[in-house]
């Protein structure tokens, strides 16, 4: 069920407003790196600020809606489309009262295999912060088509924040 709610929310949420002044620094994507050593991959994701805590569940995002994600989609067949996804995110829960917490307390830390508007969780991967930056590790093993992934042209750095129910109550941003 958790599959076909993701791929409601990523159709649903297709709008954006990339670089608008109106977003907030936590969604302004500086800067991302990839790094090969042996088996192990890792992505770091540069934000303009990131704070300690956020609120999820905020009471404007209609449930089920996908309210922050902070990700690296991965082309790693090199045929132009993005076919695995590391994404740290949060869908807002039904009936759940907002709470403000630390990012990693509350996001998921999914790999995902992706078909078109389609995400299936395949594996995990670790996610740490420090200061205004993520980073996604992982191994080459963990989700068939990792062990591909050599190069920083195949990672594009997102993020999305979605603060209300109206199409452009959402901020995307992405980096190549």
């Amino acid at each position: 069920m958790r599959s076909a709610v993701r791929a409601v929310a990523v159709l649903a949420l297709a709008g954006g407003c990339a670089s608008d002044p109106i977003c907030p620094s936590f969604v302004h994507i500086v800067g991302g790196d990839f790094a090969r050593a042996g088996n192990t991959l890792s992505w770091r994701l540069q934000l303009e600020e990131l704070p300690a805590d956020l609120t999820f569940n905020q009471s404007a995002v209609p449930a089920f809606f996908l309210e922050y994600r902070w990700a690296v989609d991965l082309d790693s067949d090199l045929d132009g489309s993005v076919d695995l996804r590391l994404a740290l995110e949060h869908f807002a829960e039904q009936g759940a009262s907002p709470v403000t917490t630390a990012i990693l307390s509350a996001t998921s830390k999914d790999l995902l295999e992706v078909q078109g508007a389609v995400a299936n969780t395949v594996g995990t991967f670790t996610a740490s912060i420090d200061a205004n930056t993520f980073t996604f590790e992982t191994t080459a093993t963990a989700a068939p088509g990792l062990a591909n992934v050599s190069a920083r042209g195949q990672s594009t750095w997102t993020t999305s924040y979605r603060w209300g129910a109206d199409p452009d109550d959402q901020c995307d941003e992405q980096l190549r």
